[in-house]
């Protein structure tokens, strides 16, 4: 945590007793103005204060019996989050009233299922923010967690994908368009997410998951199975095991980028289309909190 200022000052009186400030910072009337915000929250049976808010600070609180001491940090991120869904909700909710005035709470009943989205999002705040991120990377359209065909007819859970939306003409090369499973293979990347570190195992285990799954399609009267091969898999973490690059190292290289060979995969099936690419380049980033993810791979 980046502190940038500390104040011990008298519980009762308010008079600051230690402080250690940046020089832009007044220590008598930082006291003063906690003081006065501790007694209003008191007077309204808010209970005691423990920390709040300025546009540019947050300020952490430890009362004591005969002391409160104050840390003073830069403002989070999360807070002008969560300010902007607050907005964003409160805008949502007078677009629905459509004019109506009414004060009954019943009438809108039916936006509940818009508060409790936003609610997954406030709960979780390191895939929404990962989803925001990865849509800015790579574009298209982020899916949380959707359920995808295994080879095995049963559902497979992804962490997350994108859908780059990429379409395709049948007639396209005099009528040898591409495929159904081509045009998926281009338009996917699959994402695995860690709020933690990954392992090798870990690792593993998702780079072997990326050509397991796919759709089921008639042919010749009979259901089949058809990978769709990612373009791309995208791993963000905040922490991995050195033993995940050691792993890493062995795939192989083309362009500077290390890729998955998914040639096995279409061994023996017959894809129509000169431009499927059956090579599945892995990017790997380490989140941050406070700035920008870093590339690792």
């Amino acid at each position: 945590m980046n502190i940038e200022g500390i104040v011990i000052f008298d519980a009762s009186s308010g008079i600051p007793l230690y402080s250690k400030l940046r020089d832009d910072i007044d220590s008598s009337l930082f006291s003063s103005f906690v003081a006065a915000i501790g007694h209003f929250s008191k007077e309204l049976k808010f209970g005691g204060l423990s920390s709040f808010t300025t546009e540019e600070k947050m300020i952490f609180l430890a009362a004591r019996d005969q002391t409160i001491t104050a840390l003073i940090t830069p403002k989070r991120k999360e807070f002008d989050r969560a300010y902007s869904l607050a907005n964003e909700l409160g805008r949502k909710f007078e677009d629905m009233r459509l004019g109506e005035e009414s004060l009954q709470p019943d009438v809108y009943s039916e936006f509940s299922q818009v508060a409790e989205s936003f609610l997954k999002r406030i709960r979780n705040p390191f895939v929404s923010r990962v989803a925001e991120f990865v849509h800015n990377e790579y574009g298209g359209e982020v899916s949380i967690k959707p359920r995808l065909l295994k080879k095995s007819g049963t559902e497979g859970i992804m962490d997350m994908t994108i859908n780059l939306g990429i379409r395709y003409d049948p007639e396209e090369n005099n009528g040898n368009g591409r495929s159904v499973t081509d045009a998926m293979s281009d338009n996917y990347i699959f994402c695995k997410l860690s709020d933690g570190r990954i392992s090798r195992g870990e690792m593993m285990e998702f780079v072997d998951s990326v050509d397991g799954f796919g759709i089921r399609v008639m042919n010749r009267g009979k259901l089949e199975f058809k990978p769709y091969y990612p373009r791309r898999a995208v791993v963000v973490a905040r922490d991995y095991t050195p033993q995940v690059f050691e792993y890493l190292e062995k795939l192989p290289i083309k362009n500077g980028g290390t890729y998955i060979d998914g040639s096995h995969v279409f061994a023996g099936l017959k894809l129509r289309g000169s431009g499927h690419n059956s090579e599945c380049f892995v990017d790997v980033w380490k989140w941050h909190d406070e700035g920008e993810p870093e590339r690792l791979l």
